[in-house]
């Protein structure tokens, strides 16, 4: 057994070139997390019933005996932690270490717009304080035992804070902050960071391009269209609101519980400088990024990932694992059968336990949700049905994998995934035909064969205004590649209220289920204040539409290529290719391509 320090609480250790939890006697420890261990289950939408309560009631004819058995589950599957959002009676059973979530990124006023999705709090205002303070005082007073509990590991102030903002893009929650009224604490804030930056008024308007005559006049300014250097003094004002967010529960917490880990907010996202604003205010970097497993294969950029957190948050990480099947007869699956699932996981687990700054990755969720919930993208979950029946080809897998965990972190383990050829029918799903080309030809993927085509539509492109009195039309004076390119004016609009198009309907290319495709777009920006992209729809085998969107090019840029790399996991059609302008400015397109990378 690898042995750390005995210190009576878990704690984090580095010895020899890999991290550790250490548990209280003093023994390294990778923590194998579920979520959700709960009977309560999840209500229903519009019924409010909880499906999976209802069973496990009539099951076993209480939450004690449900407890006993879900224990037994997971020890029996090589779980060794208890994820967030448990029941109590998990936790007060003391057979398993915990973790606690505190969901301190719902409290105070949301910076983000009325009608756009997510919530992020005003960090700048005294009441979020307050309000932090406040919860965790009262988790205190309720539980006072918790801060000299050796069974727990230790909180995750937050979970998925909306970083992305209201355009749902890098920097975006800086526009939120610098649109604010300009009473709102988090205004003011972005005006002195300004003006404490930048000291004379016309140093502002020379690197931003303005003509403001004084500070002053930021407070009255609510949209901003980007240069370079406004780009630069936004990532810089983020990664300051990422240091506030993590600074205030972290040093209220320490001062309620200074024997317990701080487990970080699990972001989504993983822009640079709010890993590196968090990464100062947290013991373990907790990361939510569920697509560096995709199924049947593990994300190509997930050194690359996991690395930029690590050195850019500076902190052991622990990750988050979410993977479903089709089999359990529920939408958004990743794999077709459970036993793929299992592999998938064991895998995956392998790749983690070879990464020594990785300390631990939790499952998302124990237990199967209803499908009218209050996520719609609610699928096969759990390891166990709603009927608290486990899938046992999965768990049998898992638990192997659980099981071997030690062996996999110092390479005792004699598997060999080479050779492994039993994912399920991945054969069959990852098949593709015999004279499949590298590059996948799109129509008058360079504009040149519509050129005189100035208005309306050719055989291939249809140039169309979706909203807000956007123009989409050719160019015959700017250009990446020839002589022409798409030029997407946008509307009098701000935001989604804006959007033009050039749309190649039911496009004569094919995707292929399991087949890693790369999708790339040359764009130029003008004063683009939401987003600039290029998206393939399609319409899968259960009936359901899928999207795949490029990153969002904006501000004031010369050409530059845009591209990101998919999977599709299901049969499809494809509905639509699109070069798309979303808000005010403008932006042109060429040379856009389609190619197989895997």
């Amino acid at each position: 057994m690898i042995k750390g320090t005995k210190t009576g609480f878990f704690h984090t250790e580095r010895i020899s070139d890999r991290w550790w939890f250490i548990t209280p006697d003093g023994n390294a420890f990778f923590s194998l997390g579920m979520y959700c261990v709960r009977m309560g289950g999840i209500p229903e939408n519009e019924t409010g019933k909880r499906p999976y309560k209802e069973n496990c009631l009539k099951k076993y004819g209480s939450e004690k005996k449900w407890m006993e058995v879900s224990l037994s589950n997971l020890q029996n599957w090589g779980f060794n932690t208890i994820g967030d959002w448990s029941s109590q009676s998990i936790i007060n059973a003391r057979r398993l270490p915990y973790v606690i979530g505190l969901n301190l990124n719902k409290v105070g006023n949301n910076v983000i717009p009325e009608g756009s999705y997510g919530f992020f709090p005003d960090v700048f205002d005294p009441k979020f304080k307050e309000a932090v303070e406040g919860l965790i005082q009262n988790r205190f007073k309720e539980f006072p035992w918790l801060k000299d509990d050796p069974w727990l590991v230790g909180y995750f102030t937050s979970d998925e804070p909306a970083w992305y903002g209201s355009r749902q893009r890098r920097g975006a929650l800086t526009d939120d902050f610098s649109g604010l009224p300009k009473e709102a604490p988090g205004k003011k804030a972005w005006k002195e960071f300004i003006q404490k930056r930048y000291g004379y008024i016309f140093e502002l308007n020379v690197a931003w391009e303005k003509k403001f005559k004084s500070f002053d006049e930021l407070l009255e300014t609510n949209i901003l269209i980007s240069n370079e250097n406004i780009e630069r003094d936004k990532s810089d004002f983020l990664r300051l609101i990422a240091e506030e967010f993590g600074r205030i529960p972290f040093e209220i917490l320490k001062k309620y519980d200074s024997n317990h880990l701080i487990l970080g907010s699990r972001p989504t996202r993983d822009y640079p400088e709010v890993i590196e604003g968090l990464g100062k205010y947290t013991d373990v970097f907790g990361m939510s990024y569920y697509g560096l497993n995709e199924g049947y294969a593990i994300n190509p950029d997930f050194d690359k990932v996991v690395r930029n957190l690590y050195t850019y948050g500076r902190k052991p990480l622990i990750l988050g694992v979410l993977l479903t099947s089709e089999d359990s007869g529920m939408p958004f699956s990743n794999v077709k059968t459970q036993k793929d699932r299992g592999i998938s996981y064991k895998k995956y687990l392998k790749k983690l336990a070879e990464t020594p700054f990785i300390i631990g990755v939790h499952w998302f969720q124990y237990f199967d949700p209803p499908l009218n919930c209050y996520d719609k993208q609610a699928s096969n979950w759990g390891l166990v049905r709603d009927t608290d029946e486990p899938y046992e080809a999965a768990v049998e897998i898992i638990s192997d994998a659980n099981k071997d965990i030690y062996d996999f972190i110092i390479g005792r383990d004699g598997t060999s995934f080479e050779k492994d050829k039993s994912f399920g029918k991945q054969t069959e799903l990852k098949q593709k035909p015999l004279n499949l080309s590298k590059n996948i030809s799109i129509l008058d993927w360079d504009f040149e064969e519509a050129s005189g085509l100035f208005k309306g539509s050719s055989d291939t492109w249809k140039f169309q205004s979706w909203k807000g009195g956007s123009k989409a039309e050719l160019d015959a004076k700017i250009s990446h590649h020839g002589k022409y390119s798409l030029k997407i004016s946008g509307g009098n609009v701000p935001g989604w209220e804006s959007i033009g198009v050039g749309i190649q309907y039911s496009p004569s290319m094919k995707l292929i289920k399991g087949t890693k495709y790369k999708f790339s777009v040359w764009i130029k920006t003008e004063e683009v204040e939401f987003g600039a992209i290029i998206r393939i729809k399609v319409k899968n085998s259960d009936g359901k539409s899928q999207y795949f969107d490029s990153p969002k090019a904006h501000g004031t840029y010369d050409w530059q290529k845009v591209e990101f790399s998919f999977t599709p996991q299901k049969d499809n059609t494809i509905e639509y290719l699109s070069t798309q302008l979303i808000g005010q400015g403008t932006a042109w397109f060429d040379e856009i391509k389609l190619e197989v990378i895997d």
